[in-house]
């Protein structure tokens, strides 16, 4: 079970402005990052402990849980009133915790993952070669003020998150594979992975110890918020397997390109990474898909040379509060 749910401890309450029964509640939860949330007026005071659930937590279904019904019991970021709500608050219901206790698992709560198009679904041929390539997962940046906190005063770029699903490409020797977030597939012309393989000819090309992960974009994946034709992928990162890391953002890009592969969206590029607060990232990654009208989901920051922060990638997400799934 995945830590989505932590106790937590208000550190600051605002109002909000234009409402009467609601206010704007900071909770910080140890390894579980400091976020915002909207709370009944009067609920709780600066120092209660309470119970907090960050976004993808899927709720059971019971009667404590209840008013999450129309919400399908699932949590999601938003703005309300104009103020970032970005984790459900409520009192705490469990004794002899402390600040930052993982509640998951004693409160039965799942992690929501988005559904696999039929088109990306295939035969299985092996799990995900975790022993060769890292999983694609972006923490949001609200889980690592630590990663905030070493960029600052770096030169960063930023990628638009397409709203799509995951895929890797790599190869090893005579061994060439498609994977899904979580599978490698079996070699098939009816599964889009391998459809984009060929359309880019890449069993020829990708280079030996080479893996690309992409976005899976297009009818059918999603709702498609990019409205593209046809399926396609956008390149967003490269690991070199023979060294267990990733290229650098010049390289990818180079590589992209050799490789004739869309890669993705890039919002800003080679800047110097000086916000002064939260809101102003929340703020950045606000915005429409190019060419539509469709929020995108949000963005993904990383320095321009790869740094590891405390043995993990420098890399975080931050969700465009305006964006709903």
């Amino acid at each position: 079970m995945e830590n989505i749910a932590y106790v937590g401890k208000i550190i600051n309450i605002d109002s909000i402005e234009g409402a009467d029964f609601i206010v704007s509640a900071t909770v910080v939860c140890g390894k579980g990052g400091k976020w915002m949330g909207t709370v009944k007026k009067d609920q709780f005071k600066v120092d209660d402990l309470v119970e907090v659930y960050l976004q993808d937590a899927l709720l059971p279904e019971t009667p404590e849980f209840e008013f999450m019904k129309n919400y399908k019991y699932k949590v999601s970021m938003r703005r309300f009133k104009g103020v970032p709500s970005e984790v459900l608050i409520m009192p705490l219901s469990i004794e002899s915790v402390n600040i930052g206790d993982d509640i998951s698992a004693v409160k039965n709560i799942a992690k929501y993952s988005k559904p696999i198009s039929a088109r990306l679904s295939g035969i299985a041929l092996s799990q995900f070669p975790t022993h060769l390539i890292p999983k694609t997962d972006e923490p949001n940046f609200q889980r690592v003020p630590e990663m905030l906190d070493a960029l600052r005063g770096q030169r960063y770029y930023t990628t638009v998150k397409a709203d799509g699903s995951s895929g890797t490409i790599y190869r090893v020797d005579d061994h060439f594979g498609c994977c899904s977030r979580n599978l490698e597939l079996k070699e098939s012309k009816d599964n889009a992975l391998w459809r984009l393989a060929y359309k880019y000819d890449l069993q020829k090309t990708l280079p030996n110890k080479i893996a690309i992960q992409f976005e899976t974009v297009g009818p059918s994946i999603q709702k498609n918020r990019l409205q593209l034709p046809e399926i396609d992928l956008e390149c967003f990162n490269v690991w070199d397997i023979e060294n267990r890391k990733y290229l650098d953002a010049i390289d990818m890009l180079d590589l992209c390109e050799k490789l004739g592969i869309p890669n993705v969206q890039i919002l800003l590029w080679n800047e110097m990474f000086d916000f002064e607060t939260e809101e102003d990232l929340r703020k950045l990654a606000e915005g429409l898909y190019e060419n539509t009208k469709c929020q995108r989901e949000g963005i993904v920051i990383r320095p321009m040379i790869e740094t590891m922060v405390n043995g993990e990638r420098l890399s975080f997400k931050v969700i465009n509060l305006l964006y709903k799934d």
